[in-house]
């Protein structure tokens, strides 16, 4: 197993160092809802939760890591993110003995009404049109083997179907994510990793794509009358739009307990990211908790490559608190993040154990 533990922590290590000279593909991916990661914990910690991955928004991030829950879990994320847009994610992990632990997710994203506007009318028409994106998952996660040195091994797969609207057109998928957990045994040490959003492209269709058109000599339009019609019936075009792949990720991650002792737990995580729509990214993040109750929590992420100048993201800040009432445990959890030229969000998350 230490050789396993070498071999990845190597990877990890390579992927700082690759530098990304070749094109980005930036913008070749669509349901870009899907990179907006659940739970104001992890936005908090930069998005590196790949190897801590103890809460039930594991199912997003890497779904062995549901495995790790004891009781019933719940949590409910709700986001302002940019241009008015809300985000809202729950997800339910229930675990079962010598089962596995089982979970289901549901991801809900909608744009503000928009008027349409057309060229004759670049004002408005009075009319207005709707955007939404919507993706329902179920997960399932075993631990394979434990021994009593530390050393675990956990596998998770995460199935979800995936619905985007934009007025009365829509597109539909589905994608799958796995993901493995691993406790080398040494110390605290965490090894996770995850492949996100594999699946079929997708494409757009509906009602404004299509046209109809009347055939040449059609009784209604023929100027010939005495003759018989022997045209075809009205026929429809319809308009064909280019088929997008999913944006898939490969996440690999490592989280280590610098401090444990008494009262006071130092957790430090790091998350190394390869987007197949952009260059790589490294997440930083940091969490203290004070007697298991409350919780001081920050995160960097950064961008590699050229492009790395031009990236918005950065700095995250966050608090969360546990409260025991009785065998339930309610969670609060706050997150802030800096989108630079943009601006900031804001997301809550309220769990609930038990």
């Amino acid at each position: 197993m230490r050789y396993i533990t070498y071999i990845l922590l190597s990877a990890l290590i390579g992927l700082w160092a690759v530098s990304s000279h070749a094109t980005t593909n930036v913008g070749t991916a669509g349901a870009q809802f899907l990179k907006i990661g659940p739970g104001a914990r992890v936005d908090s910690l930069g998005g590196a939760f790949g190897a801590l991955a103890d809460d039930v928004t594991s199912i997003y991030w890497n779904p062995a890591g549901i495995s790790q829950l004891e009781k019933t879990s719940f949590s409910d994320t709700h986001t302002i993110w940019l241009a008015d847009i809300r985000y809202n994610y729950l997800a339910f992990a229930i675990p079962i003995e010598k089962v596995g632990t089982l979970g289901a997710s549901v991801t809900f994203l909608n744009v503000p009404d928009t008027e349409i506007t057309t060229l004759a009318k670049p004002d408005g028409t009075g009319l207005w049109y709707s955007a939404y994106d919507t993706a329902v998952s179920l997960a399932y996660a075993r631990q394979l083997y434990a021994q009593e040195s530390g050393v675990k091994l956990s596998v998770g797969i995460n199935a979800k179907y995936i619905h985007q609207q934009i007025h009365r057109e829509s597109a539909r998928g589905v994608a799958i994510d796995v993901g493995t957990l691993y406790h080398t045994g040494w110390r605290s040490l965490r090894i996770g990793m995850s492949f996100s959003n594999f699946g079929p492209e997708m494409r757009f269709s509906g009602p404004d794509l299509e046209s109809g058109s009347e055939v040449a000599g059609d009784q209604r339009t023929s100027d010939y009358r005495p003759f018989p019609n022997t045209s075809n019936p009205t026929r429809t075009a319809a308009l064909e739009t280019i088929e997008f792949p999913l944006p898939s990720n490969f996440r690999l991650g490592i989280a280590y307990d610098v401090v444990d002792i008494g009262d006071n737990l130092l957790t430090l995580a790091l998350d190394a990211n390869h987007p197949n729509d952009n260059s790589e990214r490294l997440n930083i993040g940091m969490e203290y908790w004070y007697r298991k109750m409350a919780a001081i929590r920050a995160g960097y992420k950064f961008r590699l490559g050229e492009d790395r100048a031009d990236d918005e993201e950065g700095l995250t800040l966050g608090l969360g608190i546990h409260l025991t009432l009785g065998r339930r445990l309610l969670s609060l959890d706050y997150a802030f993040a800096d989108f630079g030229h943009l601006q900031q969000a804001h997301r809550v998350s309220l769990g609930l154990q038990f």
